[in-house]
C-alpha cells in the first residue's frame, strides 16, 4: 500500500493541472495506472499512515534505487545481495571447515 503522503501528492500534482498522469507518476515513482486510477476517482484517497513508534521512514517508503553490487532497482539495502554475501560466507566457512578436519598431505 502507498504511503498516504504519496497519495496525497499524486491528487495535488493532479489539482494543478501542470504536468501529465504519465510526469506525475514518473515524478513520484509509482505506476501510471495508480495515478489514473485518482485522477478517475477509481481509487479513493486512502494510504498507508507513517507510524507514531517509527519517525523514521521505513525502506519501502523511499523511491527504489540501483543496487551498487548488482545493479538491480531495489529497496535498500539490498536483500538479494546480502543473502548472496551470506551464501559465499557460509560455503568459505563449510570449505574451511572442510579443509580442517582433514589430514594434512605431504607432499613426496
Amino acid at each position: 500500500m502507498l504511503p498516504l503522503a504519496v497519495v496525497e501528492e499524486v491528487r495535488r500534482l493532479l489539482d494543478e493541472k501542470k504536468l501529465s498522469q504519465r510526469k506525475i507518476a514518473q515524478k513520484l515513482q509509482v505506476s501510471r495506472g495508480t495515478v489514473g486510477a485518482i485522477a478517475s476517482g477509481k481509487r479513493g484517497i486512502y494510504g498507508r499512515e507513517p507510524s507514531d513508534e517509527s519517525p523514521e521512514l521505513s525502506c519501502m517508503e523511499l523511491p527504489p534505487e540501483r543496487c551498487d553490487g548488482c545493479g538491480a532497482t531495489v529497496y535498500k539495502p539490498c536483500v538479494l545481495c546480502r543473502a548472496r554475501d551470506y551464501e559465499a560466507r557460509q560455503k568459505l566457512l563449510d570449505l574451511l571447515s572442510r579443509s580442517k578436519s582433514s589430514p594434512p598431505r605431504r607432499v613426496a
